[in-house]
């Protein structure tokens, strides 16, 4: 089997259609952002690596792109050969007749509780968040996050209003109920610890992100002081910096994203790596769609992926659109994913559906 191709489709959804194809007819699919700069990069350096090429010799590949390994010197950034990874595994697992997550060594669970996550917190109003939580309520979801996504160069611009709001969240959602709170590196090494001390007496599951990212060292004042599992991760590309994350930063729970990360081949090492130390791992990924069931393909193989997935309207486009895709399967069902033994990423490609909402 040889790759013949690799093209990018737009969709109205806000995503772009990645189809690895091969001269066997099978072909690998994943979902690129950015369609003019990742198309750069396929034009330029992906097509020329990998076309002609087996597309089951998956590690070799990763390292080609990741690493510049062999006579081509690449070293593409994590989210796009994250997405060629994704296509490949998924292509994989067609061939293979086999579902991702048993090829990555089986499935230790199939139903995958999801927190439903919300964001923008810095231009709402406490009121406005608990309203946002209240569709995810209603829509069945029993874990939470709100997220303030104030970004590093907004730092410590309204610390009171967030506690404000995850307060009247956290009255509304009263313990056990998970939740969550992403600061979205918007604070301070020392406005972050007294901010989690604060949330901590109101009860909080997991404080994401407190600094910016590469502040390793701020993030292990933070883990230090703190009582609550803090994370981080989301950000940051292949495994080696993850290391350098536990031994500078130390974060009690890591965060990879399916795509930031490297893809499955390498979120698939964090999480082992994660096991070593004994860490939890909660993946970046709430975006419903192919890359959100690869994320959930990974996670499911992982003994220490105990706490929910993360999942997200705000970043999935229409969901009726999104099921009409790929299939009713990849919407979750009362808080719940669902993962099937289709083969690879068990996506139901409708290529109707694909021609009605091209860009």
């Amino acid at each position: 089997m040889k790759i013949t191709d690799i093209t990018l489709t737009p969709l109205r959804t806000g995503k772009n259609l990645l189809r690895v194809h091969t001269d066997a007819g099978v072909e690998g699919w994943a979902e690129a952002a950015g369609r003019n700069v990742f198309g750069a990069y396929l034009e330029a350096s992906i097509k020329p690596a990998l076309v002609g090429e087996n597309p089951l010799d998956i590690g070799r590949h990763w390292d080609t792109l990741a690493l510049g390994k062999g006579e081509r010197f690449y070293k593409l950034p994590g989210a796009v050969v994250g997405t060629i990874d994704v296509a490949l595994w998924d292509l994989l697992g067609k061939e293979a007749g086999l579902p991702v997550y048993q090829l990555m060594g089986g499935a230790t669970r199939t139903e995958i509780p999801l927190y439903w996550s919300t964001g923008s917190g810095w231009k709402m109003q406490p009121e406005d968040m608990l309203e946002l939580v209240k569709v995810g309520w209603d829509a069945g979801y029993r874990s939470f996050k709100i997220r303030m996504d104030w970004r590093g160069w907004r730092q410590d611009i309204n610390p009171e209003k967030d506690f404000q709001m995850f307060k009247l969240v956290r009255e509304f959602l009263e313990p056990p109920i998970y939740l969550g709170f992403d600061a979205n590196n918007g604070y301070s090494v020392s406005t972050a610890i007294q901010q989690g001390r604060r949330f901590e007496e109101l009860g909080i599951d997991h404080f994401e992100e407190p600094i910016p990212n590469w502040d390793l060292p701020g993030l292990r004042e933070i883990s230090d002081a703190l009582d609550v599992a803090v994370s981080a991760g989301e950000q940051d590309a292949y495994r080696w910096w993850f290391q350098n994350l536990v031994a500078l930063g130390n974060p009690d729970i890591l965060q990879p994203d399916i795509l930031n990360a490297g893809g499955p081949s390498e979120v698939k090492r964090i999480f082992d790596y994660a096991t070593t130390l004994d860490k939890p791992v909660m993946p970046h990924s709430p975006q419903a769609g192919i890359n959100s069931m690869a994320s959930l393909h990974v996670y499911a193989t992982t003994l220490n992926a105990n706490r929910p997935h993360e999942f997200s309207t705000e970043f999935s486009g229409p969901l009726d659109e999104v099921a009409e895709l790929y299939g009713e399967h990849v919407i979750p069902k009362e808080g719940t994913m669902f993962l099937t033994d289709k083969p690879g990423l068990g996506i139901d490609l409708n290529e109707a559906a694909v021609e009605r909402l091209k860009a």
